[in-house]
């Protein structure tokens, strides 16, 4: 799995500014250790696996991603546009999934869309582009802003994993709106490290 993740660590002096923003966090991390996220460097590749990720569980995500990259080989527009739908079921995609999968991939191979060149766009400006696609929401493109495009200002706060993190930091369940707008202007810049911090915080017992 090398090949299609990497791990970037997070300057330190960016996890402790963002400790001054929110103290609380300081109470749920080891900061003795360094910071690391996972990134997909591909953008097709992140593509795929965001998708796959779509409302699953992270070892449901797992089985499949492994599926898929065990039947193709190689994670590629081309290989993907010249699979058969049942080949594509048969890893586990949902018939939304594929149906998103394949519209994308075929504007990819015809050149209606380049996932490379979006990146010089805004992040406004790739949420445009993409949730002109069926299927494809907010969610997927903050996943993708975050993981392939790595945009700072990104709070996805319609995360399953987020809520709970944010429940487990502020010790609530229930967030206005009014709370969560003063929080996304206050962390500005920090939003997207924020949000790794509130995985890391849902995912530790």
């Amino acid at each position: 799995m090398k090949k299609f993740f990497t791990y970037k660590t997070v300057p330190m002096d960016q996890i402790n500014e963002l400790v001054k923003i929110e103290p609380k966090l300081s109470s749920f991390l080891d900061l003795s250790h360094p910071f690391t996220v996972r990134i997909m460097k591909d953008h097709y590749q992140c593509f795929i696996h965001t998708v796959i990720s779509q409302q699953l569980a992270s070892a449901a995500v797992d089985t499949i991603w492994n599926k898929t990259v065990f039947t193709f080989k190689k994670i590629t527009p081309k290989i993907i546009s010249n699979a058969t739908n049942e080949q594509l079921a048969s890893v586990g995609l949902s018939h939304q999934k594929i149906s998103l999968i394949k519209k994308l991939t075929y504007d990819i191979v015809d050149k209606k869309i380049n996932l490379n060149k979006l990146e010089k766009l805004s992040s406004q400006g790739i949420h445009d582009v993409l949730t002109k696609y069926k299927y494809l929401g907010e969610w997927t493109v903050s996943m993708l802003l975050m993981f392939t495009y790595y945009r700072n200002d990104i709070f996805p706060v319609s995360d399953f994993g987020i809520r709970k993190g944010l429940s487990k930091l502020y010790g609530k369940t229930e967030f206005s709106e009014k709370f969560i707008n003063h929080l996304k202007q206050k962390l500005g810049d920090y939003a997207t490290l924020f949000s790794f911090c509130l995985w890391r915080i849902n995912q530790n017992k």
